[in-house]
């Protein structure tokens, strides 16, 4: 996101852990600056993403390295006559925590019950937020649908269409694909055998250090041997249970969303995604929670 002069843009998690048989909790912090009690969050580095934002922020701020779940909403406030939009995700707290704070910032940290955590926040914002995230719920694995970057386009590649490559584009956003996912957790890597699958998910996979699978499966080629062949896939990771990204094409990523979503109905789904964009799906149980849309990294 290009942050606007006009904008102040932030980002921050409810963030929960589970304790005994499921009982679950959800940190609070202390900012001595302003004496109140506030969800993790902060405010956007330059060329940030929202996301990598909240992500750095709950680190920072607790100590705790969490993995996300699914974007639970936005506040938009005004500071001092300018307009601030502060986005939230739900994120567990994964063992103990691996940082320190700085005690200028937050000098206190609670884990409180959700209602309780409800009385001790200050803002109004936050409380509903934490119910927010209770309509969601917790433990939900993440399916990222993701269309390859920007490619060379047909008209100027002679060779064989399975070996076109990444545009200039689409290198770049390739190159700025891991705050986008980092936060997920991922596990697993799947893509099309096409070229442009392969440059796209390249990046990520080595600075997560996850060798990728290659599927033919998930290629234009396959689905138009076999149009039921990607959709058995995703569904198998999704039986797994797998925090993976699958990376292919349109128009095979518009029929595996219909096919994994049913009848449910999810607002402000595009068709289509262009170039570099994602559906992340976010499942319990084998039951699509939420569904997240991914914007493409800006060049």
């Amino acid at each position: 996101m290009s942050p606007d002069r006009e904008v102040i843009y932030a980002a921050g998690a409810v963030l929960w852990r589970e304790v005994g048989k499921k009982k679950l909790e959800l940190a609070i912090i202390h900012r001595p600056r302003y004496d109140d009690w506030s969800l993790p969050k902060g405010k956007l580095d330059p060329n940030e993403t929202m996301i990598g934002c909240a992500y750095r922020e709950v680190m920072e701020e607790t100590g705790y390295a969490p993995i996300f779940g699914p974007e639970i909403g936005d506040v938009t406030y005004e500071v001092d006559g300018i307009r601030k939009i502060v986005k939230y995700w739900s994120a567990q707290a994964v063992g103990e925590p691996t940082g320190t704070t700085d005690l200028h910032e937050v000098d206190q940290i609670l884990w409180l019950s959700p209602a309780d955590a409800k009385k001790k926040l200050t803002l109004e914002d936050d409380k509903s937020l934490v119910d927010f995230f209770l309509e969601f719920n917790s433990g939900t694995t993440p399916l990222v649908l993701l269309r390859h970057a920007k490619a060379v386009k047909r008209e100027d590649w002679d060779g064989d269409d399975g070996d076109r490559p990444l545009a200039q584009l689409g290198q770049i956003q390739s190159k700025r694909m891991l705050s986008l996912y980092l936060p997920y957790g991922i596990q697993e890597i799947h893509s099309s055998d096409a070229q442009r699958c392969i440059e796209t998910i390249e990046p990520i996979s080595r600075s997560l250090s996850i060798n990728p699978i290659y599927s033919a499966d998930l290629s234009e080629h396959g689905f138009a041997k076999d149009k039921e062949a990607p959709l058995d896939y995703a569904q198998d990771l999704m039986d797994q249970g797998k925090s993976a990204i699958v990376c292919s094409h349109n128009p095979i990523l518009p029929k595996l969303l219909k096919k994994l979503i049913g009848k449910k109905n999810f607002k402000q789904l595009d068709q289509k995604l262009e170039p570099g964009e994602a559906w992340v799906l976010h499942y319990r149980d084998g039951e699509i929670i939420a569904i997240d849309w991914v914007e493409a990294p800006k060049a």
